[in-house]
């Protein structure tokens, strides 16, 4: 006996299972992205050296060197709390950092500051560390990498 045949076998729509996947990835990808930090919040200039802006400064004619501080404020665990050093200098609290670095920006506010944090301090006690930096009008301000934190 013979079963009858279709013309074509009937595979169902293909495009309906890659359209699911396209749709999970999608929602997958906005759940990820929505707890995410915009880097626009916090403008630090790296000073990586591009090939354009060698030749840049190359064809500038050198201008005078004018040498500033450099002051480094680091952050650590202490046993009361977050420890702030000033070079390398403990200070009694972030006052006394204020009234340091307000001194500082009133006599030479293109300084370079360089925040080095050590992993274990709350990310905002550095962040207010930076937004007083950036208060007090200071040019130049850095982040230490871990290879150069001090133990």
């Amino acid at each position: 006996m013979r079963l009858p045949r279709s013309a074509e076998p009937d595979y169902g729509d293909p495009m309906t299972p890659m359209i699911d996947v396209v749709f999970l990835l999608l929602v997958f990808f906005i759940c990820a992205s929505a707890g995410a930090i915009s880097q626009k919040l916090l403008p630090a200039e790296l000073q990586g050296a591009s090939a354009e802006t060698a030749v840049a400064e190359a064809s500038t004619p050198e201008q005078p060197y004018h040498e500033h501080l450099t002051v480094r404020i680091r952050l650590q665990p202490g046993t009361a709390g977050p420890e702030i050093l000033l070079d390398d200098q403990p200070l009694d609290g972030p006052g006394m950092l204020q009234q340091r670095l307000s001194r500082l920006a009133a006599a030479d506010a293109e300084s370079r500051i360089v925040l080095s944090v050590h992993d274990d301090v709350p990310v905002q006690q550095f962040i207010s560390v930076y937004d007083l930096c950036q208060s007090l009008k200071f040019q130049n301000i850095a982040f230490a990498v871990a290879g150069s934190r001090q133990p």
